[in-house]
């Protein structure tokens, strides 16, 4: 992913669309004046203002008073590892190397 680390968003969710599941929110832009909860913290909100920070569920208090700013979280790649196939008596295993991450045939 990476984008959160330079402003870069893709979506931007109201209180109704978030979606934690499948998105990193990594910045609030608050569209009206207030306080609100934000990872924990009370947050004076200005009207315009971006706080960048990424957004921890379980901790923020949603409000139609700001939008999150973010974007999808990446696919994670899975690899097939044991036996892959038999092919008249030959057995084709792969399994992943611990040190790279990268698949290795044997």
């Amino acid at each position: 992913m990476g984008t959160y680390l330079t402003g870069t968003f893709n979506v931007i969710h109201n209180t109704g669309a978030t979606d934690f599941n499948n998105f990193v929110y990594s910045a609030v832009y608050f569209n009206t004046l207030g306080t609100y909860t934000i990872n924990g913290t009370s947050v004076e909100g200005v009207v315009g203002g971006t706080l960048e920070v990424i957004v921890d569920e379980t901790t923020t208090t949603l409000n139609s008073g700001f939008l999150l700013l973010g974007n999808p979280i990446p696919p994670q790649t899975k690899i097939k590892t044991g036996l892959i196939s038999t092919t008249g008596g030959t057995e084709h295993y792969q399994f992943v190397n611990i040190k790279t991450g990268l698949p290795t045939n044997g």
